[in-house]
């Protein structure tokens, strides 16, 4: 794998979607960045995190053999992060749609991923993924989390990428077998939770998600698909 170290970069999403506007990148280029000065989040929300402490890196993944959707690529990232941190490193996780990973209930890791397509037909995606490792103080963020705060020990961050990375390429090897089991990864599935839409608070059972990625929440007797923009968690 083409695994590029950056001292500090503004996203490693913008820096690998500017290499592969440049030239032919291989699938799974790597881009892992000790600081990020513009990291991004979902819906344009910002990445903070400590120099040198986490991991902050984006992939490329393209020529994949099997027609996915965007949605399914989600499912195949968040699953892989999850099984990962549960076989690597004896951490347990669960995905809060779309793509936060949760360990304790609290956020451990973030996605962000960018598709591309050629008319209608899927090009390539670039996939960023934040992973608070080391940090131990989030000012700011009472949800966030990280493995050293979980385990107390201090992580290698390359010995770390490079463990995942292996992860995420076998599982690309077989990815509609690896989306099945989102559901099974799912915060809070079959379970009656809390949310926040744009009218009302309201309790619903989680029954995981649709071909186009919102989520099917069962409100008393009827199934209502949610996109991200419609609710909160509250958890």
């Amino acid at each position: 794998m083409n695994i590029v170290k950056l001292h500090a970069t503004t996203s490693t999403n913008d820096e690998l979607k500017f290499r592969f506007r440049e030239s032919a990148l291989p699938h799974l280029t790597t881009i892992y960045s000790m600081e990020q000065t513009q990291g991004k989040g979902q819906q344009g929300a910002s990445w903070a995190s400590e120099k040198g402490k986490n991991l902050t890196f984006s992939v490329l993944i393209r020529d994949i053999q099997l027609e996915m959707t965007p949605f399914q690529i989600n499912k195949v990232v968040s699953v892989s992060i999850v099984e990962w941190l549960k076989e690597e490193l004896q951490i347990q996780a669960k995905i809060k749609w779309p793509n936060d990973i949760l360990s304790v209930q609290h956020k451990l890791a973030g996605i962000l991923i960018e598709n591309s397509f050629s008319g209608s037909v899927f090009s390539h995606s670039v996939v960023g993924i934040g992973l608070n490792v080391n940090q131990e103080i989030f000012e700011g963020l009472p949800k966030a989390i990280s493995l050293k705060n979980i385990t107390g020990k201090d992580f290698n961050l390359e010995e770390l990428l490079c463990s995942f990375l292996k992860v995420l390429k076998n599982n690309l090897c077989d990815p509609l077998r690896v989306a099945q089991y989102y559901n099974k990864h799912l915060f809070k599935y079959n379970q009656l939770t809390w949310f926040t839409s744009l009218h009302n608070d309201f309790e619903a059972v989680v029954k995981g998600t649709d071909k186009e990625g919102k989520l099917l929440l069962q409100v008393q007797n009827e199934l209502l698909a949610f996109s991200l923009k419609e609710l909160k968690w509250k958890y």
